[in-house]
């Protein structure tokens, strides 16, 4: 009988596999080039996967893919650390039959992701550097406390339509100001569990501003540092545009010359139609639905305030007035700033004013 004296090698050959990523266990698929080898399951961790894969494959190279989420990309680093080519992808561009969205289950997600990544079917998304990533979580934790002080204050105002009190003339509008919230504190209530509920919700609104303010505070400082300085003042140039918008969009954005063009920019925004054109016929549909949902709304806003300050823009919003409603003319108009904005980040040139094309 003959025995077997040296281990496999696989050198010259790749592994594909797709991982459908969850907190605790990954369900992965490998493929040895076009051929099928096997699906399991793991725990999630990187370290077990890379040893299991290394001893069983020995000098193959390793191609795998998995789809973007709330694992963000500490998996991708740790697998491009360890030498194999990992990518994250879009969910969406993840081809799929009409079969396999009837019986969609983690085993056949990962299946569905290897079988893309040998066919070279898959793009990866940005992944964006460690310092950006950081700086756009401080960001991002602002937003959000912004929309809990705001559901906040609207639930102080759900709690006294709720018993009929209401708001003097003075403050019956939308600003919060350091007398209504001194007004809400002495205002007398039939009963004390009233009082206490109204006395926990006004501190919870004082507590969020507080941190609202400090965490302002940070972003200011982050502002002026050397990475974002000369760029953020750039984009101040732009109508619109003040320091937590400006900031937003660089920790978002990241470095522009990732998009080759404006079309590749737009895209990435969401300010692009959609479109269904076949042959000779071409039609535009609404706004693509695929967009990135903060800078989408943030360059409308901007786009609002440049018609009151650009007189160009204004001329050009009313314009588009004339043939459609004003809804759709400031998405145009969006359209157009965002093609000054990314003119202002590749040529890093101040905004101008009063300029039509």
């Amino acid at each position: 009988m003959t025995k077997l004296n040296h281990a496999p090698c696989f050198s010259g050959t790749t592994i594909y596999f797709g991982m459908d990523v969850h907190l605790k266990i990954w369900n992965i698929t490998l493929y040895n080039d076009q051929q099928y080898l096997r699906k399991f399951q793991q725990e999630a961790n990187p370290q077990t996967l890379i040893k299991h894969l290394s001893s069983n494959y020995p000098g193959a190279h390793f191609k795998l893919a998995y789809e973007s989420g709330f694992s963000g990309f500490w998996i991708q680093r740790a697998f491009a650390q360890a030498g194999m080519e990992c990518m994250v992808v879009h969910a969406a561009d993840v081809p799929q039959t009409d079969k396999g969205s009837k019986t969609k289950n983690d085993v056949t997600d990962s299946f569905r992701i290897s079988e893309a990544l040998k066919g070279g079917m898959l793009k990866p998304i940005f992944i964006p550097d460690t310092q950006t990533e950081s700086d756009r979580t401080v960001i991002r934790y602002r937003h959000s406390l912004h929309k809990d002080l705001v559901r906040s204050k609207t639930r102080i105002k759900s709690f006294l339509n709720h018993f009929g009190v209401k708001l003097l003339p003075q403050f019956d509008n939308s600003k919060w100001t350091i007398a209504l919230i001194q007004w809400l504190k002495e205002l007398q209530l039939p009963h004390a569990s009233m009082r206490l509920t109204l006395s926990r919700m006004i501190e919870q609104v004082e507590q969020l501003q507080l941190k609202l303010h400090e965490l302002s505070r940070d972003i200011r400082a982050m502002i002026r540092s050397e990475q974002y300085c000369n760029t953020a003042k750039l984009l101040m140039s732009v109508p619109g545009i003040g320091a937590l918008t400006a900031i937003s969009m660089l920790t978002e954005i990241g470095s522009i010359s990732r998009f080759p063009s404006f079309y590749k920019f737009n895209s990435f925004i969401g300010l692009c139609p959609t479109e269904f054109s076949s042959g000779e016929t071409e039609r535009k549909g609404h706004i693509t639905p695929r967009h990135h949902s903060q800078l989408r709304s943030l360059t409308i806003e901007m786009a609002w305030t440049a018609v009151r300050l650009d007189p160009a823009i204004n001329l050009a919003y009313h314009e588009y007035k004339k043939r459609m409603t004003a809804k759709r003319a400031i998405i145009r108009i969006a359209r157009k700033m965002l093609s000054r904005i990314y003119y202002v980040l590749v040529k890093q040139q101040p905004y101008v004013n009063g300029i039509i094309k």
